[in-house]
């Protein structure tokens, strides 16, 4: 049953080098999972853009959402039938 049990070290060094170890293992873990969801993010960004580009409804679409957006924050909040959004 001594297999299953946790490993405490007594002495100081191995307990810094373990500090040491779980630091820089936290900080690799969460550079890489930083740059995969930045890449992430840019691929969406890009496969948007292409379908958008490739799709002339889409594009429609898109440009009506993109304006109306811009003239309610432009507007102060107010929609074309004069609605305030919040």
């Amino acid at each position: 049953m001594e297999i299953l049990e946790a490993y405490n070290p007594e002495d100081v060094g191995s307990m810094l080098v373990m500090a040491v170890v779980a630091v820089i293992a936290i900080w690799l873990v969460m550079f890489v999972v930083r740059k995969l969801i930045g890449i992430a993010l840019l691929a969406a960004v890009v496969i948007g853009g292409v379908m958008v580009w490739q799709n002339p409804a889409v594009l429609s679409t898109a440009q009506d959402t993109a304006m109306r957006y811009y003239d309610q924050w432009h507007d102060g909040g107010r929609s074309d039938d004069g609605q305030r959004r919040w």
